[in-house]
């Protein structure tokens, strides 16, 4: 069952930070370096200094970005530039953006602790796989702040929305922040303290499973840093901090979830050729292709509408690479689903995009097996399709596999199923935000807030 509890955030002082704009960031895993100074050059006590500390070629065992990380964060708890809230409490962020089709939209979340549960216990159930790199990454941050910085993004199903609209009504009128972050998108932060309230939501969630949506690595330092404590404190009880981790929970059913699509960059591939792929490619795809004719914009607008008619009849994708004046769309031929080089038989993963895409072509054409995969710099992952496009017509990067977005119900119905799709399978937007709440992870202290007759 899923457990969630209240907590006293650790937050930005607002008479100390007037402008949380400037001290906010997004999570570390979709800020390139080009950012992450300009989030250092933004304020001195921006999270990133947290978050994503910059590595110098100086660094060694002791002193290193982990080390300087968690020296910033107690520095700012001294300071009272980060205090923590005097009452344990629910925290609703509202984030308002524009679609991909123009529209005005709210996404709404509770910031709250999860108790942390192996994947095993069909409680939390993940959907992708996840770098190494990334997981001892953030157990380093965890060891060095003895805190989560970030929380993770996860999903509940919930049709009527009752828990949100419970906690809508019960929250404090004035929110905590009410500001513009640097992506140009309003923030709302509220907190829900009442007892009654909290309980109820308890309740609600108690049969729910949690989908966990972005965040996949964090949850998964969270259950070795549980283990870890355990060992370090054996006669701590269920209720110790360690036991639970901040997540950002949001309905499955609320009208301001976004899925964008998670393209695949290949930066370098020594001796790629269209032409050549293209006909390794046919025994398994139809391919249409879309002259660029001296108009990227145009084509890339075509090609755009012409994957996500294809993608709606079966698994398609497109391709952009800087040797080809041509867009193409590849749609699986029928029959390869079944007979094809497809490591799974199981069609709520086979009819996936993004898994025909790893299966047949980075992996059977390709030859970049799991292990290259998991080599954080040889794929590169992004949403913009304006800019992961640009990118290859201006030969920043070679060439660029571009997905139309997985449905929120084909995570659901992978996860429910204990399945595993391929690494950066879903790109959520936005971003939930670091730096909004703060969870310390104090060994000597206990949760509070437990619901009645539970560890």
């Amino acid at each position: 069952m899923a457990l969630v509890v209240p907590f006293r955030a650790l937050r930005y002082d607002r008479n100390k930070i007037t402008d949380m704009s400037r001290v906010v960031s997004p999570p570390y895993d979709v800020i390139n370096r080009k950012q992450q100074q300009a989030f250092y050059d933004a304020d001195p006590h921006n999270i990133i200094r947290v978050e994503l500390n910059q590595s110098t070629e100086n660094d060694t065992l002791e002193e290193n970005c982990y080390s300087r990380a968690g020296r910033h964060f107690r520095l700012w708890q001294r300071e009272g530039v980060l205090r923590r809230d005097s009452r344990p409490a629910f925290y609703i962020n509202e984030t308002t953006y524009t679609d991909a089709d123009g529209r005005t939209r709210v996404r709404k979340g509770i910031l709250t602790l999860l108790r942390i549960e192996d994947f095993s216990s069909g409680t939390v159930l993940p959907h992708e796989k996840t770098f190494t790199s990334h997981r001892e990454d953030r157990f380093k941050l965890t060891q060095a702040t003895g805190a989560n910085i970030s929380p993770i993004f996860a999903l509940y199903p919930d049709d009527e929305n009752w828990v949100q609209a419970l906690l809508e009504k019960a929250r404090n009128p004035h929110p905590l922040t009410d500001f513009v972050d640097p992506a140009g998108l309003p923030q709302k932060l509220y907190a829900v303290e009442d007892p009654g309230a909290i309980a109820e939501v308890q309740k609600l969630m108690t049969d729910k499973a949690i989908f966990i949506a972005d965040g996949h690595h964090r949850y998964e330092t969270a259950l070795s840093y549980r283990d870890h404590m355990h060992a370090r404190h054996p006669g701590a009880g269920a209720a110790a901090s360690f036991n639970y981790v901040m997540v950002y929970l949001c309905s499955m059913r609320d009208p301001g979830l976004t899925v964008f699509p998670c393209h695949r960059l290949l930066p370098h591939f020594a001796g790629f050729s269209t032409q050549d792929f293209l006909a390794l490619a046919k025994p398994y795809f139809d391919h249409v292709e879309i002259p660029i004719n001296g108009n990227p914009e145009e084509a890339r607008t075509k090609m755009v509408q012409t994957l996500s008619g294809a993608g709606q009849r079966r698994p398609s994708f497109g391709l952009a690479s800087t040797e080809s004046d041509a867009f193409c769309v590849l749609s699986l031929k029928e029959g390869i689903r079944r007979n094809g080089p497809m490591h799974t038989s199981d069609p709520r993963l086979r009819d996936l995009d993004v898994v025909v895409l790893t299966d047949i072509v980075l992996e059977h054409i390709l030859g970049l097996d799991n292990s290259a995969r998991d080599h954080v710099h040889a794929i590169k992952y992004l949403s913009d399709t304006k800019e992961v496009v640009d990118k290859v017509l201006s030969a920043r990067a070679q060439l660029v596999f571009l997905l139309n977005p997985t449905r929120v119900e084909q995570v659901k119905a992978v996860a429910e199923a204990g399945l595993i799709m391929p690494r950066k399978s879903t790109y959520f937007y936005p971003k939930v935000l670091t730096g909004l709440t703060i969870n310390l992870l104090n060994p000597a202290e206990e949760v509070s807030g437990r619901l009645e007759g539970h560890p």
